[in-house]
């Protein structure tokens, strides 16, 4: 609080009143209503992506060694969210290809990337065999237990993808030792994408140039039950393609399953891994026609 009012004597802004929504401030004030956020200041961003011509962002207002961040205040339209996740996928496109760029790989980083996601897979396999001799022994399984054995082979199926898959795709990175980069938001939601008079996304403290999928990767995770895996790719691909080997580490990402743990509440157990289960049918549909494909070719 010391450091807003400090930032708004600096200014010179008169401040007719603020209010505080989580980690901001929403100031009222002779220049009109802004937002303030402290230990945030992502302006280096805002003017690459000035550069670069990408638009969809809040006008900002701190200087570049700022230790905030001080923006304009959007006035929100109310949009269904069935729309508004639309938009989403299709801003992170625009913002993908106005920020795109092929460049040589560091095969160090890959090599990192690719250790990374073969030993999650090793650890998971074993995790989930060990849980399924587990639960065999026990006489009588709990219905979350009961379960998620049922489905066990889906785990299996996906973790077997996984371990051959990120091996070809290691392969051709190798091969080719050139791949697309962007800017990437690296946090994109739904409650960071604001609509008004134009599309505007915030919250840009994690952006970073990197491999523009891994957007795509957070957008159908945490909205699967809501939209269909094609039909994001058939939106982003309205600004950008996606290439073969990226989708496939797209893919890869996707078929990685979390651990899963039981706990005390049965209930909540079975509600949690039917969920997930359904997000891990849909993912290994997906698997299924990318390897028919690749049998076509």
């Amino acid at each position: 609080m010391n450091n807003l009012k400090e930032v708004l004597d600096k200014s010179g802004l008169r401040t007719r009143s603020l209010r505080n929504i989580g980690a901001s401030w929403i100031l009222e004030t002779d220049k009109g209503n802004l937002v303030y956020k402290e230990n945030s200041n992502p302006i280096d961003t805002y003017e690459y992506l000035r550069i670069r011509d990408f638009k969809n962002f809040p006008r900002y207002y701190q200087d570049k060694d700022a230790n905030y961040t001080l923006t304009e205040y959007i006035t929100c339209k109310d949009i269904p969210e069935e729309q508004k996740l639309n938009d989403l996928i299709h801003l992170s496109g625009l913002l993908h290809r106005k920020t795109s760029f092929k460049r040589e790989v560091d095969m160090d980083k890959i090599k990192e990337i690719y250790e990374k996601i073969t030993n999650e897979a090793t650890y998971l396999m074993k995790y989930y065999e060990d849980l399924n001799n587990y639960i065999d022994t026990v006489v009588f399984m709990s219905p979350a237990e009961y379960l998620l054995v049922s489905n066990i082979d889906l785990f299996y199926y996906l973790l077997s993808f996984v371990k051959v898959e990120i091996n070809n795709w290691y392969n051709f990175v190798k091969e080719k030792k050139v791949l697309r980069y962007s800017m990437i938001h690296n946090n994109l939601s739904l409650d960071h994408l604001l609509e008004s008079d134009d599309k505007y996304l915030i919250s840009w403290d994690k952006a970073r140039i990197d491999m523009p999928v891994i957007d795509l990767i957070k957008i159908y995770q945490d909205n699967y039950y809501d939209l269909d895996l094609e039909d994001l790719i058939r939106e982003y691909e309205k600004e950008v393609q996606v290439n073969e080997y990226e989708y496939l580490f797209f893919l890869i990402n996707l078929a990685i399953p979390k651990r899963i743990e039981f706990t005390k509440n049965t209930y909540l157990d079975c509600y949690n891994i039917n969920k997930y289960i359904v997000y891990l049918t849909k993912i290994a549909t997906l698997v299924q026609k990318n390897e028919k494909n690749h049998e076509k070719v």
